[in-house]
């Protein structure tokens, strides 16, 4: 992993997502970049006021840019990497554009949450998690860094197969040098032997030489399924592949009928099939 592109709005929470990506690059020894996405003031009123000009607002954007990079230099050490930039524009479109022009390996964004699904992960992440090509790791806002001891993937077992998303899941593995659980939130009924015997093959095939283990949890609500395991088994961070697993297109699609908290405390890492 050479570069992790760490979005910011200079926010709490984005200064806390901030410390997982450093901390990152120092297992990688990998380029941080920091980026702040500005655009024009929206002004709706009748009297004239003064605008700043695009010039002004690049200014003050790579000073805030400045002042977060000396943090992170006096929290973590002066030896990591950091580039700066403020450009105008919309989130999405923008970090498009630097993981393309910069081959960005990482994507780190913080998240805010006050517990109820539809609030949890804000448009910009979920939008990028969506129309980005990149792995893209979102941090809540109560997520201190820890060593990541103990990675869950979240999968269907049927789906598995030696992709591109399971060659980066192996790659941070070994970055994290951490424990992988395998499971997959069943309905609460008998699982037949067979069918359990032929995933368990599947995944020894396609994790061969990983130490992991592998469980079906039974729930009847895939939410509520997950955020049990997680807590049961002290995952310190969650991985999901958004094109193989139903439950982050459930998760972006959830309105205020649906209030369960997902984990605020645990960082998911969605990588791209």
């Amino acid at each position: 992993m050479k570069t992790i592109l760490m979005p910011t709005d200079f926010s709490k929470t984005a200064n806390n997502a901030a410390d997982y990506a450093v901390e990152i690059a120092k297992l990688t020894n990998a380029k941080v970049i920091l980026m702040h996405v500005f655009h024009l003031p929206m002004v709706a009123s009748d009297i004239p006021v003064v605008m700043p000009s695009i010039d002004e607002l690049e200014r003050n954007s790579m000073k805030q840019l400045t002042a977060c990079e000396k943090t992170l230099h006096a929290k973590h050490g002066k030896n990591i990497l950091i580039e700066k930039k403020a450009v105008l524009g919309f989130v999405i479109d923008e970090v498009s554009d630097i993981v393309s022009s910069k081959k960005v390996d990482l994507i780190v964004m913080g998240i805010t949450g006050d517990g109820k699904l539809s609030e949890l992960i804000g448009t910009n992440a979920t939008g990028v998690i969506k129309n980005v090509d990149c792995p893209t790791l979102i941090v809540p806002q109560n997520a201190k860094y820890k060593k990541v001891h103990n990675v869950a993937l979240a999968c269907d077992y049927e789906e598995i197969s030696d992709s591109p998303a399971i060659k980066k899941i192996k790659m941070f593995l070994g970055i994290f040098k951490a424990n992988l659980m395998i499971f997959n939130v069943v309905e609460p009924t008998a699982k037949p032997v067979f069918e359990t015997a032929y995933s368990e093959t599947k995944i020894k095939n396609v994790f061969e030489n990983i130490k992991y283990s592998v469980y079906f949890p039974e729930n009847d609500d895939l939410v509520f399924g997950i955020n049990d395991f997680v807590d049961k088994h002290n995952v310190d961070m969650l991985i999901m592949i958004p094109q193989k697993h139903n439950f982050l297109a459930h998760l972006f699609q959830q309105t205020n009928t649906k209030k369960v908290a997902f984990h605020t405390h645990v960082p998911l890492l969605a990588i791209h099939e």
